[in-house]
C-alpha cells in the first residue's frame, strides 16, 4: 500500500515537473530572503508549541496531566516520526502511547481516542478560519466571480463545522444507548462510527476544553494562511489578497487528508495548482512545493527530544 501511495505521488509530481508548472528552483528564495526562512521556522515552532498545548488540554478529558515541556517534547519527536517514518503508524501512536502509561488501566483507550479529537479540531479549526475570513471580506469575495462560488462553499463549511458538533453531542446524549447498537459491526464504516460516537462522548465531557484546543488550532491555521500569502507574493510577484488565499488554503490542505499518497504529496501540488487556476493565478504547484518542503524539513530537528527520550528510557516498545 505505501508502495503504491509512492507511486501515485511520483507520477503526479513528475507530470508537474513535465507540464512546467512544478519549478523546484524556487526554494532558494529561503537563501535569497533570510526572513522567509526565519519565518518559516516561526511558523513551524508555534504550531509545534500550540499543538502541544492543544493536547495537553485534550488529555485532560482522559484524566492525564501532563507537563507543558513534556508535551512538547513528544509532539517534537512525533512530528519526526510523521516525516521519516512511512505508513500509517506515525509520531500520534508514538507520543499517545507514552501518554497512555501515565493513565490508568481503565482511561488508555481514551488516550487513544484523543487523537482523533484533535484531527477533527485540526481541519475545524482551518475551516472556520477560512470562514471568518470569507464573512469578513464577503462583499470583496463576492464581487470576484472566480471567488464566489469557493466563498460560498468556504462559508458553508465552516457553518457545518460550528452547527455539527453541536447536533452530534446533543444526538449521543439522547440517543447514545441505540447508537451503540447500530454501530456495533464489524465493518469499517462500522468501526469509524464507533469513533465517531466516542469522540463526541468525550467531547460532550469537556466542552470548555474544546472550545480552548479549538481556538488553538485557528492560531496555528491562521499563521499558516499568512506565511503560505507572503510565500505566493514572493515566488510569483502576483499580489494575492490574504482573503483570497484564505479562501483556497483550506480546500487544498483537506485534499492532501486523501490517503492516496504519503502526506499528501503530490494531490497536494495539483490541487493547489487547480485552486491558483481558479481564481487567476499561477504557480500553485511550487508555492505549495516551497511551503510543504520548509514546513517538513525542520521536523527532522524532532530527532534530538526522540533521542533523549530513548537515553532515559521513556518511550514505549
Amino acid at each position: 500500500m505505501f508502495a503504491a501511495k509512492v507511486t501515485v505521488a511520483t507520477v503526479l509530481i513528475g507530470w508537474l515537473l513535465r507540464s512546467g508548472v512544478l519549478d523546484f528552483r524556487a526554494l532558494r528564495l529561503f537563501g535569497d530572503r533570510p526572513l522567509l526562512l526565519v519565518a518559516n521556522l516561526a511558523v513551524f515552532m508555534l504550531g509545534v508549541g500550540l499543538g502541544a498545548l492543544r493536547w495537553r488540554i485534550l488529555l485532560r478529558l482522559a484524566d492525564v496531566k501532563m507537563p507543558f515541556f513534556r508535551a512538547l517534547q513528544l509532539q517534537l519527536t512525533a512530528v519526526f516520526f510523521n516525516a521519516v517514518v512511512p505508513g500509517n503508524v506515525g509520531g500520534d501512536v508514538v507520543k499517545s502511547a507514552y501518554a497512555a502509561r501515565s493513565a490508568s488501566p481503565d482511561r488508555r483507550p481514551t488516550v487513544f481516542l484523543v487523537v482523533f479529537v484533535e484531527r477533527l479540531l485540526g481541519l475545524g479549526g482551518l475551516v472556520l478560519v477560512a470562514g471568518i475570513t470569507t464573512v469578513l471580506r464577503g462583499n470583496e469575495l463576492w464581487r470576484n466571480p472566480r471567488l464566489r462560488e469557493l466563498a460560498f462553499g468556504v462559508g458553508l463549511l465552516g457553518v457545518v463545522t460550528l452547527l455539527g458538533p453541536a447536533v452530534v453531542v446533543f444526538v449521543v446524549r439522547r440517543a447514545g444507548d441505540r447508537l451503540d447498537f447500530w454501530t456495533g459491526g464489524t465493518s469499517k464504516l462500522a468501526g469509524l462510527l464507533r469513533h465517531l460516537v466516542a469522540a463526541a462522548r468525550l467531547v460532550s465531557a469537556g466542552p470548555q476544553n474544546l472550545a480552548l484546543a479549538l481556538a488553538l488550532s485557528m492560531g496555528m491555521h491562521t499563521a499558516a494562511i499568512l506565511f503560505f500569502t507572503s510565500l505566493t507574493n514572493a515566488i510569483t510577484h502576483q499580489g494575492v489578497a490574504l482573503s483570497a488565499m484564505a479562501t483556497i488554503f483550506p480546500l487544498g490542505i483537506i485534499t492532501m487528508v486523501v490517503p492516496v499518497s504519503p502526506a499528501g504529496l503530490g494531490v497536494g501540488h495539483v490541487a493547489f495548482d487547480r485552486l491558483f487556476a481558479l481564481i487567476g493565478l499561477e504557480g500553485g504547484a511550487t508555492v505549495f512545493n516551497v511551503y510543504v518542503i520548509g514546513q517538513m524539513t525542520p521536523c527532522l530537528l524532532g530527532v534530538i527530544p526522540y533521542l533523549a527520550l530513548k537515553r532515559e528510557g521513556s518511550l514505549p516498545t
